[in-house]
């Protein structure tokens, strides 16, 4: 009984995580799609407003769109949340360049809740340096690099402003495979703040449940974000 014992507490948390990893690749897979489909929009129209009007950020028309050129995911409207990973909810947003000039909808940002409570977010730019006018520093479009933070004295070689895709997410304190252990609050904590409306406003101000402009990374590997609370 006592091996039995310690080979469960070996083998229970490893097929949780295992079986989390499994849930994050689901949703992050529903990302990827949503950004090659807002890529072919781009390429067809020139930029990410939807096909019918100029209509930038909020279209309702825009998820319309992109469920064409992808049809095996539902792609929902900005203010609407993802509801589970193969759900995407969509945005699309204006940026400006170091003149402060608006360079029109040049931004897109796509949501997924992933089955393990952890909200993932793509983002892709084609030109522009900021998702604010006025040059607001922390809406500067920048990649961080893959740093290890586990080594704390070795410093961030990129921090500057990248256009193209990146990454980022979101995740309750206590994310776990095993819904008891999740308290409730959090997990709708994290589902009410995955959408692309609230992931794509640009904005600056510190909180548990936005990701910040500066705070995406080059690649799903190297994502490591803000972990919601229950008090959200």
């Amino acid at each position: 009984m006592l091996v039995v014992g310690i080979l469960s507490s070996i083998a229970v948390p490893s097929f949780l995580g295992a079986r989390n990893n499994a849930y994050d690749k689901e949703a992050q897979a529903s990302i990827d799609a949503a950004l090659v489909a807002a890529q072919q929009h781009y390429a067809q129209y020139g930029d990410f407003s939807d096909s019918m009007t100029s209509t930038c950020a909020d279209s309702t028309t825009f998820p319309a769109d992109l469920q064409k050129l992808d049809p095996n995911i539902d792609m929902v409207l900005a203010s609407a949340v993802s509801t589970g990973p193969r759900v995407v909810s969509v945005q699309a947003a204006p940026t400006w360049n170091s003149n402060d000039e608006n360079l029109g909808c040049q931004a897109f940002f796509a949501t997924a809740l992933s089955r393990s409570g952890t909200c993932w977010i793509g983002r892709t730019t084609v030109e522009g340096k900021f998702l604010l006018t006025g040059k607001v520093a922390g809406a500067a479009i920048v990649v961080k690099s893959d740093k290890n933070t586990f080594a704390s004295t070795i410093t961030e070689m990129s921090g500057l402003a990248v256009n193209g895709n990146a990454y980022a997410s979101f995740k309750p304190k206590n994310s776990s495979a095993d819904a008891a252990l999740l308290a409730t609050a959090e997990l709708a904590d994290a589902s009410v703040a995955c959408s692309g409306a609230v992931q794509g406003s640009g904005s600056v101000t510190a909180g548990t449940t936005v990701v910040l402009p500066s705070e995406y990374y080059s690649s799903w590997r190297s994502v490591i974000n803000s972990a919601v609370g229950a008090a959200g």
